[in-house]
């Protein structure tokens, strides 16, 4: 760990960041194919485009966010294999820590505005950082810059390494809040940020003594536990109103998708034939996505559920569905598998909106994973084995 104050990687480094340009940003993908769920084949399919994102001289990239611009983050390899955070932009690929032994942009605004967190040397511990405007700021030595908001606040995680602890803080125009322990009796003093919300609240989890889920939101100084009723909800996704979506321990294993909202806990129960579910995500008109299957880690169906009605998000044939997010507009993003009659397994990313399936490019034998959805429906995914990852951006028809 290092203790000595080291200086924001200013205008002057960034400036100086390798600059290169992806394959060619608007080839032809594969069309996407429209699947209208109980209602026929739709006659008229939205259309994506596939755009490989490239790398930084390296073999593989790995996206983390793209905002509603189509710009993208992530961590990609330069050519003597060290990972380096980036912003990719219109076809360009910029390495926005190009003196770094290691690095990862999380999280993008609107604004364009990158959270994250670098490692300037071996054997140094990282830092949380923020880029914006050709600039890089340094948010808090021995952290980790998780997630940006549209107002500027950026939250993650800041060690004290006298008290052995690791807890979230929050950054807002150049002021620093970090969060206490969690004030809970009985519970580890160590806490991970989940989500930041625009209004500047936090989402956090922990454990307590007896490793049970421990999870808060946090706001000007205010913890309160998601706790009702004898059941935690360990949060997954904040939405702007403060209801959390995650899931809750029900004994012998056994989870199932839950919503916080107002003090009280909302089951919201699994698809029909099994016995686990969780909830990954929710917007703010309360549409709620998940997976509901047999269990922590096995494939199951994917779902969407509103207004206390629970749907199942289709799969092919014998398959399995999962689900990763949901914007405002409704729209689903997942990945979707099935099995050949030679046994081969295959997989494609999908969007879900108000019923229809749309896949998106053809299935592949290589793991893929929707990693973020847009607002303006761009779907950003890994794809490729271990060691293989490359970043595909997903377009809408007409937009960049």
């Amino acid at each position: 760990m290092t203790a000595h104050v080291r200086p924001a990687l200013g205008a002057g480094l960034l400036a100086a960041a390798l600059v290169l340009v992806a394959p060619p940003a608007h080839a032809a993908a594969p069309d996407a194919s429209t699947v209208d769920a109980g209602r026929g084949a739709s006659p008229r399919a939205p259309g994506w485009t596939a755009v490989e994102l490239g790398t930084l001289g390296g073999e593989r990239t790995v996206p983390t966010a793209v905002n509603d611009r189509g710009q993208v983050v992530g961590r990609s390899q330069v050519p003597d294999g060290r990972w380096h955070a980036f912003l990719w932009a219109d076809g360009v690929m910029t390495d926005l820590s190009p003196d770094a032994q290691d690095a990862v942009a999380a999280d993008v605004s609107n604004s364009g505005h990158v959270s994250g967190w670098v490692q300037p040397a071996p054997g140094e511990s990282a830092d949380a950082v923020l880029w914006r405007g050709g600039t890089a700021t340094v948010l808090a030595e021995e952290g980790y810059g998780a997630l940006v908001n549209e107002r500027g606040q950026v939250s993650g995680t800041v060690a004290r390494p006298e008290a052995w602890s690791e807890n979230p803080f929050v950054w807002t125009a150049g002021t620093r809040t970090d969060l206490a322990p969690p004030p809970f009796p009985d519970a580890w003093p160590n806490a991970s940020v989940v989500d930041l919300n625009r209004r500047g609240q936090v989402l956090a989890i922990g454990e307590f003594y007896d490793d049970t889920d421990l999870a808060y939101v946090w706001k000007d100084g205010v913890f309160t536990e998601l706790r009702a009723d004898g059941l935690v909800l360990r949060g997954a996704d904040l939405d702007e109103r403060g209801r959390v979506a995650g899931e809750v321990h029900l004994g012998s294993g056994v989870r199932e998708a839950a919503v916080w909202r107002d003090g009280t806990i909302e089951r919201l129960g699994m698809l029909p034939g099994t016995t686990f579910s969780q909830a990954f995500a929710m917007n703010d008109a309360g549409l709620v996505v998940g997976v509901s299957s047999d269990g922590r880690g096995r494939r199951g169906t994917a779902f969407a559920w509103s207004r206390g009605t629970m749907r199942a998000i289709g799969t092919v044939g014998s398959g399995w569905s999962d689900t990763q997010d949901v914007n405002e507009r409704g729209q689903v993003a997942g990945q979707i598998g099935s099995t050949t009659t030679d046994g081969a397994e295959l997989v494609q990313p999908f969007v879900w909106h108000r019923d229809r399936l749309t896949l998106l490019g053809t299935p592949t034998p290589d793991d893929v994973q929707v990693v973020d959805l847009s607002e303006k429906g761009h779907v950003a995914t890994v794809t490729g084995d271990f060691l293989q990852e490359r970043g595909v951006l997903w377009v809408p028809t007409g937009r960049r």
